[in-house]
């Protein structure tokens, strides 16, 4: 591997012409000044193939994906920013690379590419794209083997890190196994390539150099390209499991109650989603954001309630319109914040389309009980879950909610609550379009239980406080007494 710097002189007037002019010439065209129509064609139908492989495997497995757009635009921008990246990268920050350099290159920008596919689009589809690149990246470096097998094994390992990110710490888990994958092929490869100590030391400093590199540029693409494209990223769910956001804030000032509800709520139904194999971290970070409409008026619910019930002063639909107006007023809030629309969508559905039970009662009594009309009054006008994650906030929301009745709860009530809860939604058709299998409702019961059984445990009334209490009362009630009989007696005149 040479470089051909602009203004250098090739061959002088009356030198000798050796094999190393030669390579120069062959590199520069000198030698075939014509362009070379052959070489051309088969490389337009080398690239056809690989684009038309490349579809009729989204055709096949990721039909989604085929049908939809802007997520084809934003497959082939991602391929076209890492090959720019390969070749131009260098130029750009005017750096010049040898051949071995260049290789090192590759592995960043081909790891980089496979990281944003599979967060941003299919983990599958992800492993496609990086053998081809790899393939075609070795092709274009004088047929090296090496950096095509290094490169893939360097995309796979940041493949498999980067898919399932739930906190934090994943990524700095996820630098660190990228790193030691090149470090690893640098050592393995180069020792098979007859490489000196030496050798093998600068790659090694390549090998972790790239391996920062890379996420460093697969967490700026991902921030990049998630909003344009509408997609949702586990580096984003992250961000908004942060309970010190503003519109979190926001919501613990000024609806405390419901504030602990969502917190509670995203506990047990991001256990309940690990125990079936659903998005946990989705789950959780749904359940947080759930009810920030009530902020609009908080003292509508009961959970937001101090001193008295305002709905006592209502009739029942007026009630039942404030509650299922929550649902509207927290999708407009959500998307003014630009919340994604996967969390707007959890939002929207998760009380689906389920009756307003208690105001419907209240308003019914019993000779007007199973009106349809009226019913239909009385339900939300939500769509019902259409994922097993909806459907799980959906439940967790109404378990936690009807856990708030229990006074002293024991394991065999809660149990009890959670089969109600979970049944009544059931026979109503809530999970009818949730995905969810009986399997997966049973473990879903059992996990509610566990969570909630460790969460609301009897606790132990001591004695002497309840006596200090009651003593205390006495004494304020005595008080009280006193300050009333001296109100109520008439003022004489001095």
């Amino acid at each position: 591997y040479k470089q051909i710097f602009v203004g250098e002189v090739i061959i002088s007037k009356g030198e000798r012409v050796t094999p190393a002019h030669i390579d120069k010439f062959t590199a520069l065209g000198l030698r075939h000044p014509k362009i070379d129509y052959v070489a051309a064609l088969c490389i337009s139908l080398l690239t056809a193939c690989i684009v038309s492989f490349v579809a009729t495997y989204l055709v096949r497995y990721h039909p989604t994906i085929f049908a939809s757009t802007k997520l084809l635009v934003l497959l082939s921008l991602i391929v076209v920013l890492s090959v720019l990246g390969l070749k131009l990268g260098g130029t750009m920050l005017g750096l010049t690379f040898s051949g071995v350099q260049s290789g090192y290159f590759a592995m960043i920008w081909i790891a980089t590419a496979g990281m944003l596919t599979a967060i941003l689009l299919n983990a599958q589809l992800a492993i496609l794209i990086v053998a081809l690149l790899s393939t075609t990246a070795g092709l274009a470096m004088n047929h090296e083997l090496r950096w095509a097998l290094a490169a893939l094994l360097s995309s796979l390992v940041g493949i498999y890190v980067v898919s399932d990110i739930q906190h934090r710490i994943d990524l700095m888990r996820a630098a660190l196994a990228v790193c030691a994958a090149n470090l690893a092929m640098v050592w393995l490869i180069g020792r098979i390539s007859g490489d000196g100590l030496r050798d093998l030391l600068i790659g090694s400093g390549w090998a972790v150099a790239g391996g920062l590199g890379s996420i460093m540029l697969f967490w700026i693409g991902a921030a990049a390209l998630e909003r344009p494209f509408g997609i949702t990223t586990r580096i984003r769910l992250l961000e908004l499991s942060d309970t010190n956001s503003p519109i979190l804030k926001r919501l613990l000032m000024e609806a405390p109650g419901t504030y602990s509800h969502s917190i509670f709520v995203g506990n047990i139904a991001a256990a309940a989603a690990e125990a079936i194999g659903a998005d946990a971290l989705l789950v959780r970070v749904a359940a947080y954001y759930h009810d920030i409409g009530k902020m609009k008026r908080p003292h509508f619910f009961v959970e937001n309630q101090y001193v008295e019930n305002v709905h006592d002063r209502l009739n029942p639909s007026l009630s039942a319109l404030v509650i299922r107006s929550h649902i509207k007023d927290g999708v407009d809030l959500a998307r003014e914040h630009g919340l994604p629309p996967l969390i707007c969508d959890l939002m929207s559905q998760h009380h689906g389309t389920s009756l307003v039970r208690y105001f419907y009662h209240q308003a019914t009594g019993e000779e007007l009980a199973g009106s349809p009309m009226l019913e239909q009054q009385f339900r939300y006008e939500g769509q019902k879950p259409q994922s097993p994650e909806a459907a799980l906030l959906m439940l967790a929301d109404a378990v936690e909610a009807a856990s708030r009745t229990l006074a002293k709860p024991t394991p065999s009530q809660i149990q009890d609550l959670v089969n109600a809860v979970v049944d009544e939604k059931l026979l109503d058709g809530q999970l009818d379009e949730s995905g969810l299998s009986f399997k997966d409702i049973s473990r879903i019961k059992d996990s509610f239980v566990k969570s909630l059984t460790s969460m609301l445990h009897a606790r132990i009334e001591y004695p002497e406080l309840h006596s200090m209490e009651a003593k205390k009362a006495r004494v304020n009630g005595s008080t009280n007494k006193e300050q009333s009989t001296a109100t109520s007696r008439p003022e004489t005149a001095e």
